[in-house]
């Protein structure tokens, strides 16, 4: 990442050398090691933290109370088409989301202050589960973090943080008919 937090080297930035905001221009590579190693060694100037999400999904699957409770937006979704069939009226709804029996996910990206009297100077992002019921999906135990990005300075292209994470959330979409659960 870029070392006055501007943009992570990811996703339209990977092959960069530079910060592409035109204001920073700072090098992805450590200015040190580069000079230790005469420009031999290219070691990133700074690192951000990912949290796979897709281990986080399948403990969710694994349990069988878990499992069952994640099937809450599937059958909602089934209980709203079948009173569309019988009475050709769709129904109130009253929940956040409608859909198939895919994960859906909803992201939300802040600034955190760690110290008092003190700016923001973390950000990080978390993962909510829509799929759980609605007295669910917000509970500590049911949000899972995402990312922690490191100051200084707040993020100038936030998505090339996020890049990482919703490439695995793809990756673990494609897999969820087999999550490594076995029944």
């Amino acid at each position: 990442m870029c070392p006055e937090s501007c943009v992570s080297f990811t996703g339209p930035f990977t092959d960069l050398e530079t910060c592409p905001v035109s204001s920073c221009s700072a090098s992805c590579w450590d200015p040190g090691h580069l000079r230790a190693s005469n420009g031999c060694v290219e070691v990133a100037a700074k690192n951000f933290t990912t949290i796979p999400l897709g281990p986080q999904l399948q403990v969710q699957y694994c349990d069988p109370q878990s499992a069952c409770a994640m099937h809450y937006l599937y059958k909602h979704s089934q209980e709203t088409i079948t009173h569309l069939h019988e009475t050709g009226e769709i129904p109130l709804i009253d929940d956040i989301a409608m859909g198939l029996n895919n994960i859906v996910l909803m992201v939300s990206l802040d600034g955190t202050q760690l110290y008092k009297h003190k700016d923001s100077d973390c950000w990080m992002y978390i993962w909510i589960i829509v799929n759980l019921a609605p007295d669910q999906c917000y509970q500590k135990t049911h949000v899972r973090p995402g990312s922690l990005i490191p100051g200084p300075n707040k993020p100038k292209n936030s998505d090339s943080f996020l890049c990482i994470g919703m490439h695995h959330h793809n990756t673990a979409e494609r897999r969820t008919e087999n999550l490594g659960c076995r029944s």
